[in-house]
């Protein structure tokens, strides 16, 4: 723990790693006005990191596992991180950059200093402001023109949406997460399998990419766990997306392998594992049975997968985590160790300390 610890804060501060041949090829690009990727250190990657090492910071609080130094260095990690943005006004490219909300409203939480909070406000408005489809939906890439809206998208933005809705009243917020959450409910899902598609159009009712793909189950699966741990158990919208998480929480379970892992296509049992996948379902489901939402025998998978994931961990990295997704039926089949399978790892393993 102590080596993935040091290690996801280095990443935070350093990921992407861009070499000098790189920067000389944007800079070309820029230079003859072709369209290049934004040079953003502040995306989902990034996000997924900062919200592990702030899991393992709340664990510190609730009196679970660090020593106080590790603590400090974790803060420290993230209030630089989180800096640096603020210093760089924050801009939001796409609406991944919204994960970083949720790091923010902790912070804001943590110090009581107002530039968290003023950061988060900015992070909001941008995602209230979103365009929409005719649901009421935000497409992934607006610029794109395509309307597709995609089942990452639910963990990245639903949470934040939630909790800062709930924390700073601001009841459009909330019901913009919850309307998210309905909508791929009910347009994204698969009838016979009911798992997931990679995502849908509204404008013409086509789903997209493949059914249960693991990595976006996962973004799905923790979009509804940490939106439904902020919800009070009074909201009007609670006991459905409760019972529709319990249902998908059931069926996913049944195709996690013998070896405590998902494949990287749910239903691929003789496909490669993806500890990316598996890290976010078992983070999602260990939330949930904290939060009092899913029944308690589902930790027995968890720390099945806990194990498992063990197996997978060198040098503080965890390895066996399936490449970036490039867009709907791209899914490259490189296998490594990425943010995106430690920062999940980070979260599931306190979650699932915090239980025992």
């Amino acid at each position: 723990m102590v080596e993935m610890l040091a290690e996801a804060q280095k990443e935070l501060l350093k990921y992407p790693y861009r070499n000098m041949a790189y920067r000389l090829k944007r800079t070309v690009k820029l230079l003859m006005g072709r369209q290049t990727e934004p040079n953003d250190r502040y995306n989902w990657p990034n996000g997924l990191l900062a919200l592990g090492l702030l899991d393992c910071y709340a664990a510190y609080e609730n009196g679970v596992r660090l020593e106080k130094a590790q603590a400090e260095d974790i803060l420290t990690a993230v209030r630089t991180y989180c800096d640096r943005w603020i210093a760089e006004g924050c801009r939001m490219h796409y609406l991944d950059n919204a994960i970083n909300g949720t790091v923010l409203t902790a912070l804001h939480r943590i110090t009581g200093e107002d530039r968290y909070r003023e950061a988060a406000d900015k992070a909001a408005e941008y995602l209230l402001h979103h365009e929409t489809d005719g649901a009421g939906s935000l497409p992934y890439r607006p610029a794109q023109h395509n309307g597709h809206i995609y089942a990452d998208g639910i963990g990245m933005i639903c949470p934040f949406l939630c909790e800062y809705g709930i924390t700073y009243k601001n009841e459009e917020a909330v019901r913009l997460a919850v309307t998210q959450i309905r909508n791929f409910l009910a347009l994204g899902m698969d009838k016979d399998t009911g798992l997931p598609y990679h995502g849908y159009r509204y404008e013409n009712g086509v789903k997209y990419g493949i059914i249960g793909w693991t990595r976006g189950t996962g973004w799905l699966m923790l979009g509804m766990a940490q939106t439904l741990a902020c919800l009070p158990e009074s909201h009007s919208e609670r006991e459905f997306i409760r019972n529709a998480f319990c249902a998908l929480a059931d069926r996913v379970a049944a195709y996690q392998a013998d070896d405590g892992l998902f494949r990287w296509q749910l239903c691929a049992k003789e496909g490669p594992a993806d500890t990316s996948g598996t890290a976010m379902i078992l983070s999602a489901v260990a939330g949930a049975v904290r939060a009092d939402v899913i029944d308690d025998a589902h930790m027995s998978d968890v720390h099945r997968g806990k194990t498992a994931l063990q197996g997978h961990i060198k040098g503080g990295k965890v390895y066996g985590a399936m490449g970036e997704c490039q867009g709907f039926g791209m899914y490259p089949q490189v296998y490594g160790a990425y943010p995106w399978s430690l920062g999940p790892v980070l979260s599931l393993f306190c979650a699932a300390d915090a239980y025992r």
